[in-house]
């Protein structure tokens, strides 16, 4: 998945250094090289994959410092991080939106209490059928050449329904065009 959003136009407009050696140098200098096997997607827990990815950064910024595209030391975290003076300064003083701003004590405290479990104001509120179909995204699901509904799903029951990836399903939404002679939509066509 990650390597598919190297080439989303939408992904290749972040400042990210990533993103901006793409754009200046182009996609044909540069290439993927697939370190090791980890199996099967889901075979693996998420630790080991970032212990993985750690061990190959280790060992390539040290033998090749100058190839440090990616400014973050840590696999999976931005932990060690350093934002270029430019950034600091842009985001200092007057500047910052939070500037001259004065809180009281309670509001310090709502910031900093544990929110998870039992204190989350949330915890043990039941949403309704009618709030859940207000966070429901839905996508209408049309056979292609005749336009008749298949029906409407939520994005995981569509992803699962039709077998297609979520970025798979986000792209041809977005472009309009039919997958597997399917037209996946956002809005009702009729």
């Amino acid at each position: 998945m990650r390597l598919l959003s190297y080439w989303r136009h939408s992904i290749l407009t972040r400042n990210l250094p990533i993103y901006n050696s793409l754009n200046k140098y182009g996609h044909n200098n540069f290439i993927l090289a697939i370190l090791e096997d980890l199996g099967p997607s889901g075979s693996v827990t998420k630790s080991y994959m970032l212990n993985r990815e750690q061990f190959y950064l280790d060992i390539l910024f040290s033998k090749y410092p100058m190839l440090k595209l990616n400014n973050s030391p840590t696999a999976g975290s931005t932990l060690g991080f350093k934002h270029k003076e430019e950034f600091r300064l842009n985001h200092s003083g007057k500047l910052n939106p939070m500037y001259n701003k004065t809180f009281s004590t309670e509001f310090k405290n709502m910031q900093i209490r544990n929110k998870v479990g039992i204190n989350n104001p949330q915890f043990g509120v039941k949403k309704s059928a009618e709030t859940i179909a207000k966070l429901t995204k839905l996508i209408y699901v049309y056979e292609f050449e005749t336009k008749n509904l298949i029906g409407s799903y939520s994005t995981v029951q569509c992803s699962k329904e039709f077998k297609i990836g979520k970025d798979t399903l986000t792209k041809y939404i977005r472009n309009g065009i039919p997958y597997k002679n399917k037209l996946f939509s956002r809005i009702k066509l009729h």
